[in-house]
């Protein structure tokens, strides 16, 4: 298969999220240097969308876009910036070896001292241990490593050009050793043929095995030309696999198949995921990182709040209910003053003055604030 790089300048290379990416990968940015991957997973949801603006879906993986310009671009948008996690960089071969831009990039996040989270497939990323080692130490780095499964037969089935599976495992061994936070991105877990108790239970024990402190779980997406190309890659594996696949997106032939499985599906994951990870000592989420500083304790409340819309979702809580909560931790992540302050000279009636913050979320907050102290 052909491959073309296309070098240019781009205009902005740093993505500013309009919220931190709460209970998730908690970055408040995100910066890449290429737009294309030649690893071509076919369930990667990157194929449709506005990632590859107006190109060919099918040019993912054979025309790669270089932004020769990144490191400079994100030295200066970063230094009008305020450090939070960002999510930066990307190691795919051939385009990382032939221009090292993700190197030079982490060089940036070192220099302006901003804490890092990558999320990477590819185990070139251990050429650059050393500097997650200098970032680490300066501010904080943590990698999550990308795998839809630990199965070598639904691997070559759904991502045949993507790095091996074991290589991946010992990269993750390499950084637990390293001193640095890693776990598995296990996603998307791919429905009927690998959410099964024995698929997920080899994801999770492996993980454990190589060092990773943490298993974070979530299904297979579905849209446009990502959508078409996976249930081919489920029928080459096994033509009986359509009709459940249908039936779970509610796909009638000729329409267009539903985002996500129901929620009870997404549900049933997401308690066994959190049921195997109490059982082999890891956590279902990534533990954020919090810097010091005033505001210090507005991102652990935040993140407290974060998790519980977690633990709600799993419970199959109302939705008004973990609407509550999601917009009550933006608030607390997102106030400028400290809400011990305001806790501390108010109390609860300040922090009800909070928008999106009522009585009972007011009182949960109080608590933790008299725990803490």
């Amino acid at each position: 298969m052909n491959l073309e790089f296309r070098e240019y300048q781009a205009k902005r290379i740093l993505n500013v999220h309009k919220h931190v990416d709460g209970g998730w990968f908690w970055d408040k940015y995100s910066a890449h240097p290429y737009i294309g991957c030649r690893h071509g997973c076919e369930f990667c949801y990157s194929r449709g969308g506005h990632y590859l603006g107006k190109r060919d879906p099918d040019t993912f993986d054979t025309l790669i876009q270089v932004k020769t310009n990144a490191p400079e671009l994100l030295r200066k948008e970063i230094a009008r910036r305020t450090p939070d996690v960002i999510s930066c960089g990307d190691w795919q071969l051939p385009a990382e070896e032939k221009y090292g831009l993700s190197r030079r990039m982490l060089e940036v996040v070192l220099e302006f001292g901003f804490p890092l989270l990558v999320i990477e497939r590819s185990p070139f990323l251990l050429r650059d241990l050393d500097l997650l080692q200098e970032i680490n130490q300066r501010s904080w780095a943590g990698v999550t490593l990308s795998f839809s499964n630990v199965d070598p037969v639904l691997k070559n089935a759904f991502e045949p050009r993507s790095p091996g599976l074991e290589p991946r495992l010992q990269m993750m061994e390499k950084i637990a050793r390293a001193g640095i936070l890693v776990g598995m991105n296990l996603m998307p877990v791919l429905p009927v043929v690998g959410d099964g108790d024995t698929h997920l239970e080899a994801a999770v024990r492996a993980a454990r095995d190589h060092g990773a402190s943490f298993v974070l779980a979530a299904g297979l997406t579905m849209a446009g030309a990502q959508a078409e190309r996976t249930l081919a890659a489920a029928k080459r594996l096994d033509p009986a696999l359509e009709a459940p696949w249908r039936n779970l997106y509610r796909w009638t032939e000729g329409g267009a198949p539903n985002y996500t499985p129901p929620p009870a599906d997404s549900i049933r994951l997401g308690r066994k995921v959190r049921e195997l990870c109490i059982r082999y000592g890891l956590r279902d989420r990534i533990p954020r990182h919090i810097g010091a500083g005033p505001l210090a304790v507005n991102k652990r409340i935040a993140e407290r709040l974060f998790l519980k819309i977690h633990d709600l979702e799993l419970e199959q809580a109302a939705e008004q209910r973990i609407w509550t909560y999601r917009k009550a931790a933006w608030a607390v992540d997102e106030c400028p003053q400290s809400i011990a302050v305001i806790h501390a000279s108010m109390g609860e009636s300040g922090l009800r003055a909070l928008p999106g913050i009522g009585a009972g979320i007011a009182g949960e907050i109080a608590k933790w604030l008299t725990e803490r102290s």
